[in-house]
Formats: C-alpha cells, structure tokens, sequence
C-alpha cells in the first residue's frame, strides 16, 4: 500500500518535532543539526509512503526504524567513517584496516571524530518512547472524555487512572451501587473505549 500525497504532507509535518528529536541523539557526529533533519525527513517520507493506520500503529513507532537507519546512512557515507578503500595494494594499509577499530579512534580524517561519536548515546533520553507516552497519555484523555460521568468515574478507579485503583466492591460502595452494577457499568464504557480508539497499546491496556 502507498498513502497518497496529501496523506504523506500531513503524516510529514505533524511529526516534525519528533523529526527534530531523534536527529538530537545523533549531534557532533559528523553532520551539522540541519543536515540530521533533512535526512531523517528522507526516511519519514519512506514511511509516509508505506504506513497502514489501519494496523493499530502508531506513525512515529514505524516511522522510527526509517529515520535513525536513514541517519545513520549519512553519517556513515558523508561523515567518512568507511573511507578506507577496500581495494588497495598496500599490505601495511590493508593490515591497519583489518584490524579491530578502537571506539575512540579517530576516523574519517579528523582527530575529532570518532566512532563513539556515530553511535546515539544510548544515556540520552529516547524521544520515540518520549513521544509515544505524550500520545498515549492524549489518546486515553480523550475516549475518557467521550464516557459519561458515571462510566468514567468507574473505569478511572478500576483501572487507577489518575487515582488510586479500587476494587469493584470499594467502588460500588463509594457510589452506592451494587457491585454488578459497577461490573455492567465498566464492561459497557470498555466496550466504547475499544470502539473509539485505534491505539493497539490502548486496547491491550483494557483488554487486561
């Protein structure tokens, strides 16, 4: 399947951010900021093409793979960490590249680049799993907002969402209920929840 133009403009510019974010991890690597972006659009527009809404996807959780692989190609290819032809006479020059290359050694020419350099720093907050719980955390307030007070207020506590959990039977004698009535109440606003969202994480979270 391949999205249409205005789908992959849309899937494009609504994620810029994350764009931005994860081409953070990859700074003083070889290529300048911009540099990063512009080639982590290249592999967002790959994914743009490619993505299925319909699957329970998130974009950004398929797009990911795209733009760090599309990254780290540049880096590779225009920050010269592989400029050491393969190809060569010399013995004393293809010996140095067979040997196993220290992380801190400098490549590419310049005594300030490193391996170590071109690898993400694997300390540095993940902008994907960031992002994700963002749109997760949107996505659950507002198919709470579509439940009625009363559904709300059961699957909040149940589920302890923004409250400690209760039990059914704390639950139905906080409301005056009888605790069937809270179970019908609870399996009704779980089955909206699956309707309305198209989040595979959130239906799994309910489905539990």
């Amino acid at each position: 399947m391949e999205n249409d133009r205005k789908t992959i403009e849309k899937l494009i510019s609504s994620n810029q951010g994350f764009v931005i974010s994860l081409a953070s991890q990859y700074k003083h690597r070889g290529l300048e900021m911009e540099d990063l972006v512009s080639e982590g659009n290249i592999g967002m527009l790959s994914a743009a093409r490619s993505f299925d809404a319909s699957l329970g996807k998130s974009f950004v959780t398929y797009a990911a793979p795209f733009v760090r692989a599309a990254i780290g190609k540049a880096i590779e290819q225009q920050a010269g960490i592989y400029r050491v032809p393969r190809d060569v006479e010399d013995v004393k020059l293809e010996k140095r590249r067979s040997r196993a290359l220290s992380i801190d050694a400098p490549v590419g020419g310049s005594a300030e680049r490193s391996l170590a350099r071109s690898i993400p720093d694997a300390d540095a907050p993940d902008p994907e799993k960031q992002l994700r719980k963002e749109l997760l955390s949107k996505e659950l307030a507002s198919v709470l907002a579509g439940l009625q007070e009363r559904e709300r207020h059961v699957v909040q506590r149940f589920f302890g969402l923004g409250v400690e959990s209760r039990t059914m039977a704390e639950t139905a004698a906080e409301m005056g209920l009888k605790r069937e009535r809270v179970r019908q109440i609870r399996d009704h606003a779980v089955r909206k929840i699956m309707k309305q969202t198209r989040d595979a994480n959130l239906k799994d979270y309910f489905k539990n």
